[in-house]
């Protein structure tokens, strides 16, 4: 527990761990009070349900009185005394803000109107009046939904303003209790967070005044609603994935603009949708998708990744468009690369992209392209530049006549389609074991990657994300082939990511996964009866052998 001098956990804060306390001897104190105390929350912020926030509002403490659910950031939830009961789209008829249901997502309040005051982070959870949810006081008055991608986070602090070089700063990739020890000091002035959602302390411990940072630039403490430029501790908020099983796709379609009227929802794909629901507006919860304007994945395409969609231009889709047909979008293990050639079958000229192209024509390209190589990756192609027209998404495949495929005479622009971090686990065909490292991350020279039983550790649990394959319990470091001569026999180990051929990856459709440093190498289980008989090897890629094969069993 923390315990503070002070109520609404203000002060230093003294720890409390688990045990009995007969006198103040552990406080250095004759005489103390006890002002406010709160369990410490071991681990970090957490959340479930990031793209489908819902609270529910309460006029009264402990649920009672007037309520409204919100799905979306509100300005102002009080009316001010004299004004009328009718209200706008961003106000509530409240007088007060006495309590409050997080149901899905993670969301900021502020003490006062248009997000400004106070700050105060709100989990999934009850919260049955301003105490409990750390408030200085009962006031209340806007409040929003944080929507962003909550794996990698990553930040940069600066002591000094607009990310000055003079002064120090800090890369922080996880939870840090105190600033001060880490010799960064407690003065920041500017924040560049690369990634991830944070949260920021004024006091150490996670205690204090506190400031959500989302993805951006913030060059002052006023920036993130600072009075000081005092940050003692921080911690990212994770996303909850692996604490029991949830749903991780799923698309709810309605036949009103602005998510109204009937609704249907999807978790897989469906190759006929009824034909008495017309789609006006959608939600994309988890996963992406492809809707279809035909049934069995015929006729237009529409790429739909996780995000709201109130009407159908957002969607990308022309008036009247309707959906028939939805396909969920598998994920892929590969670095995106594509070639467009000027001739069916793969001939004449050809361009190899890795990038996206917002406008082939205005780099000097020639847009009509008649076949098309996606060699890794997934893609999707527009008819015209700045993303506009027919749209088809691409998976590694071979498509030697563009026109035939599609119906369209060229390609305007292109994208790699973007995938969060894929986590999964490594199934070896051939014994049934799970990938797994062997040793001691103090030392990653000696730690090598083998095959072992299922125990549900973390070091069973791995990571996808821009070709490198990273394990869970070391997520800055990844899969590396061991020593400086690449041949088959060649065993593997974790290295800090260092952006170098041996450390990149692919995983192609026989279930076998290639060295983008030695092409023709594959991952392989040593066998035999020696003590590393269990130990993952490199090994030149034969059709018969099994243990080459892996299962992907994403989490």
């Amino acid at each position: 527990w923390l315990i503070y001098e002070e109520p609404g956990f203000q002060g230093v804060p003294f720890v409390l761990e688990p045990g009995e306390y007969p006198d103040l001897s552990f406080w250095d104190t004759e005489e103390a009070y006890i002002g406010s105390m709160r369990p410490l929350k071991m681990g970090g912020r957490k959340v479930e349900f990031p793209t489908d926030p819902k609270v529910v509002i309460y006029e009264k403490p402990f649920f009672e009185g007037k309520c409204m659910e919100l799905e979306t950031e509100m300005c102002s939830f009080i009316v001010e005394a004299g004004e009328t009961e009718e209200t706008t789209d961003d106000s509530l008829p409240f007088m007060s803000v006495g309590s409050m249901k997080v149901l899905r997502g993670i969301w900021v309040a502020y003490e006062k109107p248009e997000f400004t005051g106070h700050q105060y982070l709100l989990e999934e959870g009850e919260y049955k009046d301003w105490k409990d949810w750390g408030g200085y006081n009962g006031e209340l008055q806007s409040l929003r939904p944080i929507l962003g991608d909550f794996s990698n986070a990553h930040m940069i602090m600066y002591s000094e303003k607009n990310f000055g070089s003079k002064g120090s700063s800090i890369d922080v990739l996880g939870i840090v209790a105190n600033l001060k020890e880490t010799g960064y000091g407690l003065k920041t002035q500017s924040i560049n967070v690369l990634s991830g959602v944070w949260v920021a302390y004024e006091n150490p411990d996670f205690t204090g005044e506190q400031y959500i940072l989302d993805k951006g630039f913030y060059t002052s403490f006023e920036d993130w609603g600072g009075k000081n430029c005092k940050i003692s501790s921080v911690q990212p908020i994770c996303l909850d994935s692996f604490t029991g099983p949830r749903k991780r796709s799923q698309i709810q379609l309605f036949s009103e603009p602005q998510f109204q009227g009937r609704s249907q929802g999807f978790e897989e794909t469906t190759s006929q949708i009824d034909d008495s629901f017309s789609t006006k507006s959608c939600r994309v919860l988890g996963g992406s998708w492809v809707a279809y304007d035909g049934e069995n994945f015929s006729g237009n395409q529409y790429v739909l990744e996780e995000g709201h969609y109130p009407c159908l231009s957002a969607m990308g889709c022309p008036p009247g468009a309707t959906f028939k047909s939805l396909r969920l979008i598998d994920v892929e293990f590969s670095e995106p690369t594509i070639i467009l050639f000027e001739r069916e079958d793969f001939k004449g000229k050809k361009i190899e992209l890795n990038a996206e192209v917002v406008n082939l024509r205005s780099l000097g390209f020639n847009t009509q392209m008649r076949s098309v190589q996606v060699i890794g990756g997934i893609w999707v192609t527009y008819e015209y530049g700045n993303y506009r027209g027919r749209q088809f998404l691409l998976s590694p495949a071979e498509v030697p006549n563009w026109y035939e495929f599609s119906g369209c005479r060229q390609i305007g622009s292109l994208r790699p389609f973007v995938q969060k971090r894929i986590y999964f686990r490594l199934r070896n065909k051939a014994t049934g074991l799970f990938m797994s490292t062997n040793g001691n991350l103090e030392d990653l020279k000696l730690l090598r990657i083998q095959v072992m039983e299922d125990v549900g550790a973390d070091d069973q649990i791995w990571i996808y994300q821009e070709g490198c394959i990273k394990c869970r319990i070391a997520e800055d470091c990844c899969l590396t082939i061991v020593g400086s001569l690449v041949t088959s026999g060649s065993k593997l180990g974790l290295a800090l990511d260092q952006n170098v051929d041996s450390q990149f990856w692919s995983m192609k459709p026989d279930g076998r996964i290639y060295s983008k440093l030695k092409p023709n190498l594959v991952l392989d289980v040593k066998g035999g009866t020696q003590y590393d008989q269990n130990h993952i090897i490199l090994n030149t890629v034969s059709k018969e052998k099994l243990t080459q094969v892996w299962e992907a069993m994403v989490l």
